[in-house]
């Protein structure tokens, strides 16, 4: 009997923790997730938040995945193929539904950001800039100008066209001299999405962009 006191009172101590770990997870927290660059073959991972992780999924590059629920605030973002996490998923504290935007930097490790999908200021025909360049980005949408530091992210919205069917968007990378313009497009005035901007650097050093709609 004496011998089964310590063991009764670590199988407690381990129930207890385990509802601990329970009672704090969060409910109603989503997370949509992208991969910012194409591959042949899309990657197989996992999601894992302390002891609870999702099912293995193919990581979308051509649009935001469904909606997928975690259980808190620290995410793991795991692979089947080695032991170290992909990354790790910080959330805010305020929020509940995320875009994560995954851009890749080495064969084995992603960097996430963020973009708070349920911000009531994040609205129809709303632009958000995801900068994943190592360089300072200058956008001008119309009389709009945004400048966007290396890995940060922003909200903005074209000024009005005057009566065009149109945004003129010059996009350009900021240099001591001269900014150096790598595309110049129109975005039309028409938009009830809310928008995805990121930024990338290709394996050649060239800056690009794509667009994800919501």
């Amino acid at each position: 009997m004496i011998l089964r006191l310590p063991l009764m009172f670590m199988t407690l101590v381990s129930l207890f923790l385990v509802a601990q770990r329970v009672e704090g997870a969060e409910k109603g927290i989503t997370l949509r997730l992208l991969a910012c660059e194409a591959s042949k073959e899309p990657a197989e991972v996992w999601l894992e938040t302390g002891t609870t992780k999702s099912d293995v999924f193919e990581l979308p590059s051509s649009g935001l995945s469904e909606p997928m629920s975690v259980s808190g605030r620290s995410v793991e973002l795991k692979s089947p193929d080695q032991d170290a996490p992909l990354c790790t998923i910080t959330l805010p504290d305020q929020g509940k539904s995320f875009a994560v935007l995954l851009a890749t930097e080495d064969p084995a490790e992603f960097v996430p950001a963020l973009v708070r999908l349920d911000d009531e200021a994040f609205k129809p025909g709303d632009f958000y800039f995801v900068n994943h360049t190592p360089k300072t980005v200058v956008v001008e949408m119309g009389e709009t100008e945004l400048v966007l530091e290396a890995g940060k992210t922003q909200k903005s919205r074209p000024t009005e066209a005057e009566g065009k069917p149109f945004y003129n968007v010059t996009m350009s990378e900021r240099a001591e001299a001269n900014d150096k313009v790598f595309a110049s497009t129109r975005w039309p005035v028409a938009n009830e999405n809310r928008s995805l901007v990121i930024f990338l650097t290709k394996a050649n050093g060239r800056t690009i962009y794509r667009t994800v709609e919501e």
